[in-house]
């Protein structure tokens, strides 16, 4: 089951729905990430699907790009907070962040194919997702994108996204690796000022 976004080519499904359906976009976003060289970590195996709702462009029957939301709740983590502070001086324990706001989520899995129409598909799917925070009324939503892959960072950037002010720190995941390099994070917000300019795009 999904549910066609009004007026868009995106569509979303919870993370309660059938697996089946969910299986096919997790399978999507696993074979993008492996070709982009991310390594597999257990560190990054938490099931968020109760707190989902997965976006996705489909043509053709074939699916373009993914994006994930992952609500906060007091009762939960979201990535932010499984991910480790990078400590180069290991001056202190290993470190994570607290998210403790209300009305936040975790914006996360972004992947598209590397063509013009996946890059199209990408934009139009970042629209519906911001569309989608405004709606659920999230005062900021947080990301991380990957240093070494400076593409997905400035795509970020250009809609608007801005370095963490709250979580400043650059994190990783233990055993995480990009091109055989440690998978080192920034993590960005969205303030919802920024989720309605992005929203009220037309192309």
């Amino acid at each position: 089951m999904y549910i066609e976004l009004s007026e868009s080519p995106v569509k979303f499904i919870s993370g309660s729905e059938p697996e089946r359906e969910l299986n096919k976009i997790k399978d999507f976003v696993n074979k993008v990430y492996d070709s982009a060289g991310y390594s597999k970590t257990p560190w990054r195996g938490f099931n968020y699907d109760e707190w989902s709702t997965w976006f996705y462009y489909e043509e053709d029957n074939k699916i373009l790009a993914v994006m994930r939301i992952v609500e906060k709740k007091p009762w939960n983590l979201i990535p932010l907070e499984f991910a480790l502070i990078v400590d180069e001086e290991k001056k202190y324990p290993y470190r994570r962040y607290a998210v403790i706001e209300e009305n936040v989520a975790d914006w996360n899995s972004v992947a598209f194919v590397s063509t013009h129409e996946g890059w199209r598909a990408a934009r139009e799917t970042f629209r519906a997702v911001a569309k989608f925070c405004i709606e659920q009324d999230y005062s900021v939503v947080y990301g991380m994108y990957p240093l070494l892959l400076k593409s997905i960072g400035l795509f970020y950037k250009k809609s608007g996204a801005v370095d963490s002010h709250r979580y400043f720190d650059r994190v990783f995941y233990p055993g995480f690796y990009l091109k055989g390099q440690p998978c080192i994070l920034n993590v960005i917000e969205l303030e919802k000022e920024t989720l309605q300019k992005i929203a009220s795009k037309t192309s």
